[in-house]
């Protein structure tokens, strides 16, 4: 045993220091091409500039040949604190709610009558869980006054299409059954978990439950045989590692990519819920956002897209205090107001 637990401790830091030397060394180049030829935006300070780089060389390495069983070793410790600002006036408490287990995080003196939010967290059903989310998800319910629950829902590869979909609709279920309002309540997620809220939107007026009072998405991730043209032309000007190509059989598995719970730009969005949309200008699957809002528009959906033109995939969680996520907070906290009448 005490063997086993070493060669798996010396595994694991070879790991992290391959991954640091390689952010370190595309940092450093980052760092000489923008001396030479300037920023890849314009708008773009260096901490964002270098931040996406970084991002983009973590994701690719920690990922290498579709494995992610390592990125998902270190993700299963992680651990994070909370905003030094939000410490004394956010807890966090873990929890199961409808049988799927989770993240409660509460403001200190939250009324029984706040807004209680869903939240889906992204990382494209392989990755990602609420602790990885844990301190966008403080800044999301400080400024919206609610209250959240953010589900560990079940990842690909081990669970398949539509392990995900079936967890959000329990957890969702389990909400009401605890007593939450359907008109109190606010469904949201970035990335994959965005994509997800629209597949529990759909999954909920199918079988008949009552839709929440909203969803806001964050770059939403709703085609996964990436056709979108922004894959390729804002290749570089984001971190996500899709590289050639290819559709996400990861979660699809032998599924149809055009079923509408897997990509929901399929979907049909006559009856559900108001929409609020972000997505980044800069980002590669900005035509996943463009094509979910023209579809649920024509199906006669109430949505509408927000669009930070120098933004990259999911910028509100990873540039805390840029001001395209301090409108972005803004937006999200009238929207939450307005939707459930607090």
């Amino acid at each position: 045993m005490p063997t086993r637990i070493y060669r798996e401790g010396m595994t694991k830091l070879f790991f992290l220091s391959k991954l640091l030397l390689a952010i370190l060394g595309a940092v450093v180049r980052q760092v000489f091409r923008r001396l030479s030829d300037g920023p890849l935006v314009a708008s773009w300070s260096w901490s964002v500039e270098l931040k996406m780089v970084a991002l983009r060389v973590f994701l690719v390495a920690s990922a290498r040949g579709g494995d992610r069983s390592r990125r998902r070793a270190l993700e299963a410790g992680f651990d994070p604190p909370l905003p030094r600002s939000l410490r004394h006036i956010i807890k966090t408490e873990r929890a199961t709610v409808g049988g799927i287990p989770g993240e409660w995080v509460t403001r200190d003196h939250a009324r029984i009558d706040d807004p209680t939010i869903l939240y889906l967290h992204g990382g494209g059903y392989l990755a990602g869980s609420p602790a990885t989310h844990r301190r966008f998800i403080s800044r999301l319910t400080w400024v919206t006054r609610a209250t959240t629950f953010a589900p560990d829902y079940r990842l690909a590869p081990q669970h398949k299409f539509p392990a995900a979909v079936d967890d959000a609709e329990a957890a969702y279920v389990g909400l009401l059954e605890m007593g939450v309002e359907p008109g109190r309540l606010i469904v949201a997620g970035d990335s994959a978990g965005g994509g997800l809220s629209c597949a529990l939107l759909q999954r909920l007026r199918d079988h008949d439950q009552p839709q929440p009072a909203g969803a806001v998405l964050f770059s939403p991730y709703t085609d996964l045989e990436h056709t979108a043209p922004s894959i390729q032309v804002n290749a570089a000007t984001d971190y996500l590692p899709l590289g050639p190509v290819m559709a996400n059989t990861f979660y699809l598995g032998e599924a149809d990519p055009k079923h509408p719970e897997a990509s929901p730009m399929y979907g049909d969005y006559s009856g559900v819920a108001p929409m609020l949309v972000f997505a980044g200008g800069r980002e590669m699957i900005l035509d996943d956002s463009l094509r979910l809002v023209e579809k649920a528009g024509a199906d006669g959906a109430d949505v509408l897209l927000r669009v930070e033109d120098d933004m990259f995939h999911v910028w509100p969680a990873l540039l805390p205090n840029h001001e395209a996520t301090l409108r972005t907070l803004t937006a999200v906290a009238g929207f939450v107001a307005a939707r459930t009448k607090a």
